[in-house]
């Protein structure tokens, strides 16, 4: 599985080649994490979403190596990090990220994180902030939902969407990716496999953080005193654009970017934008070389 998931990213989005990102592995808590690593400079850590991995980074990997300590992990229980047989949350998640900084003996980080990543950076920013240095939100937030119950069963729509989000069919699998983007034509079928075989393969995690979904208070996320930057597709359908108003008024020393003509995925949709945006804020917190 590791080798196809490899060759599925590297045929998928060709940006950078396989001598530029190197593949490593490292024990945190006894489990294995996976990452990848690419340049030197100050570290950052860019974390996937619920429904992506190194594939919906590449644009950004080789530019971004050129000043950064670029590393992209797989988060416990998904793709080719260790899957142990237990409840996945975002704590859990947060707690092996922070192990992971630990591990590495990474210090002065930014978190980059996509969605499901980005909820994990504003909970590790919270509960483990040592080690950090900012963050970079791109659509996602980590709000907990006022009205959440874990014990409450699921609705039937919830089960449906469950089964296409965890590896239905290949028609359902791009189905689910064309409403994450702004231009259909972008999606692939080589992406289509790449994804509905990184979905089956990393289920039981999907499946337990789509009902977890984030899992930050309100004044939980007035409390993040670490230089933010909010990055949104000004159309995305999946998670709506006013959550970046709302970080911006709750995180003191945030800023946001809102980039046109993007759905959920602006680090693919509109590249050359979403660096423009990040470089300076790199530079403007000493991230950058």
């Amino acid at each position: 599985m590791k080798s196809l998931l490899l060759i599925l990213s590297l045929l998928a989005s060709p940006v950078v080649s396989a001598t530029d990102v190197v593949q490593k592995d490292i024990i945190v808590y006894g489990q294995n994490i996976h990452y990848a690593e690419a340049g030197s400079g100050p570290p950052v850590i860019l974390l996937h979403g619920l429904w992506g991995g190194l594939n919906e980074w590449q644009p950004i990997i080789e530019p971004l190596s050129q000043s950064n300590r670029v590393i992209v992990m797989d988060f416990i229980g998904f793709h080719v990090s260790s899957k142990p047989d237990t409840d996945y949350h975002n704590a859990f998640l947060s707690q092996f990220l922070a192990g992971f900084i630990q591990a590495l003996g990474l210090s002065d980080v930014t978190l980059i994180g996509h969605a499901m990543g980005a909820n994990t950076a504003t909970y590790t920013a919270i509960h483990h902030p040592e080690n950090l240095r900012a963050l970079v939100l791109v659509d996602g937030a980590g709000y907990r939902s006022t009205d959440r119950d874990l014990a409450k069963p699921m609705s039937e729509d919830m089960i449906r969407f469950r089964r296409t989000a965890t590896g239905s069919s290949l028609e359902s699998t791009r189905g689910l990716l064309e409403r994450r983007v702004k231009d259909k034509s972008i999606i692939t079928d080589a992406w289509v496999e790449e994804a509905f075989a990184m979905w089956v393969n990393s289920a039981n995690a999907i499946g337990d953080m789509m009902i977890d979904g984030g899992d930050v208070a309100d004044e939980e996320m007035r409390g993040i005193r670490l230089p933010t930057l909010v990055i949104w597709g000004a159309e995305d359908k999946v998670f709506s654009p006013d959550n970046a108003s709302r970080l911006k008024t709750d995180i003191e020393q945030s800023e946001v970017h809102i980039i046109e003509r993007s759905g959920h995925l602006p680090q693919i949709e509109q590249t050359d934008a979403f660096l423009a945006a990040l470089f300076p804020f790199l530079k403007s917190t000493g991230a950058a070389q």
